[in-house]
């Protein structure tokens, strides 16, 4: 899920939505498996379809036995993380450097 040059500027404003989402990152720390992922994202699919509230992949992954709460906590802080290290932070303008004026009165 890249996003490109425009799409970044939009959010440069500090915040900046991750690039892996949780069920590959579960996927990478060996949490779970791609059949067990796919299981939860059908649930999910199935959920907005039949107008019930969405629920997060995590939580459903956890129901159904597959996740822990700490695996869910592990998963989320490496989410943090690496969303931290890509923020977008607005550049602020420089103001000029020189002498101060005196202010007349």
């Amino acid at each position: 899920m890249k996003r490109n040059k425009d799409e970044k500027e939009k959010l440069a404003v500090g915040i900046e939505y991750p690039e892996r989402r949780f069920g590959v990152i579960a996927m990478d720390k060996g949490f779970i498996n791609a059949d067990q992922l796919w299981e939860a994202l059908i649930k999910q699919e199935a959920q907005v379809t039949g107008d019930a509230e969405r629920r997060h992949v995590g939580m459903i992954l956890k129901d159904l036995g597959y996740l822990s709460v700490s695996q869910i906590n592990e998963v989320l802080e490496g989410m943090n993380a690496e969303t931290e290290s890509r923020k977008v932070v607005p550049k602020l303008p420089r103001q000029k450097r020189g002498k101060a004026k005196p202010k007349k009165r």
